[in-house]
């Protein structure tokens, strides 16, 4: 498979179907992914295999998450430890 076939695969993954996860994994995707190194590029393709509700609850609270490279690629997306909240 092509470089270009394998990253449009994996843009098309950061497609969730909710506007906030689109939102944060495409912008991840965008300005990250491809300047990152092969294990953190692994690390994000499987975040990218959880479900939607478990996404939900890492991107709400990082300080929770056990995998800490999950943690590290959680916090770079939100920017915080603390996670975020919709009001």
């Amino acid at each position: 498979m092509s470089d270009s076939i394998k990253l449009s695969k994996i843009r098309w993954r950061c497609r969730r179907g909710t506007k906030e996860l689109d939102y944060l994994l495409l912008s991840y995707f965008d300005q990250y992914y491809l300047e990152s190194s092969e294990s953190k590029k692994a690390c994000f393709e499987q975040i990218l295999l959880l479900q939607d509700p478990v996404l939900i609850e890492m991107f709400a609270d990082p300080k929770q998450i056990e995998n800490k490279d999950y943690q590290q690629i959680v916090i770079q997306i939100v920017g915080t430890e603390e996670g975020f909240s919709i009001r």
